[in-house]
């Protein structure tokens, strides 16, 4: 897998591949299917971050790590975000050993973002919300007893980002059942209004989060994990 898959649609497995870097994605997933074996023996992984650079950087000391250490670590959370992930690659990553084996009481979801580009990942905004639905229904199958939070795209750079990203959270709103699956849309902590992002939150991409937009997001979405991880 030395290459970039072949181009599909948003709800097609396929591996992750940076072109300058040709072996560091696939490192880091064997690095969390390394990390899935110690929590099966340990039975010490119970809630799950899943997704792209977005989630990756709960783990970066200049973004979310100080919050993460002290608010998500203590709880046995694991954070498996790679960049540039689409749903496709969340979807390569699940059939191929990242939750194997286990039973977290939480999946925090946040994808879709990398699938807006005109590449191998990309697609209509209905065919990526049909990759978000595939990865919910294939955790679902993978870990039954496990609940998803759901989260909306987060709004960037532009309005013509900021309208897609808009409409795609109103078409995976209705995997929430209440219950199990439940979706959280984080849009109006990060925006004034669609395609103007607060910029105060973002770094000078206007895509990735400064610390702040970190502790926007940890403190929008506790009411709902508190609730969902218990």
């Amino acid at each position: 897998m030395q290459s970039t898959p072949p181009k599909d649609k948003p709800d097609v497995a396929g591996w992750g591949f940076y072109p300058d870097f040709p072996r560091a994605w696939m490192q880091t997933h064997n690095s969390f299917v390394e990390r899935t074996r110690q929590g099966r023996e340990k039975k010490d992984i119970n809630i799950i971050f899943l997704g792209d650079s977005i989630t990756q950087g709960w783990g970066d000391d200049n973004a979310g790590r100080k919050i993460w250490d002290a608010r998500y670590a203590p709880l046995g959370a694991v954070n498996y975000g790679i960049g540039a992930d689409s749903t496709r690659q969340i979807l390569w990553r699940i059939q191929n050993g990242e939750v194997e084996g286990l039973n977290p009481r939480l999946i925090v979801l946040g994808i879709g973002t990398n699938n807006l580009y005109d590449d191998h990942n990309g697609g209509t905004d209905e065919e990526i919300a049909l990759g978000i639905e595939a990865i919910v229904t294939s955790l679902r199958q993978k870990l039954p007893q496990t609940r998803i939070l759901l989260l909306g795209i987060l709004p960037r750079q532009n309005e013509y980002f900021g309208r897609r990203v808009a409409n795609i959270n109103r078409l995976i709103a209705r995997l929430d059942d209440g219950q199990t699956v439940r979706f959280l849309d984080m849009g109006p902590q990060f925006q004034t209004e669609v395609g103007k992002v607060k910029p105060e939150l973002y770094t000078t991409d206007q895509l990735h989060l400064a610390r702040p937009g970190y502790q926007v997001w940890a403190n929008a979405m506790r009411p709902l994990f508190e609730r969902m991880r218990k």
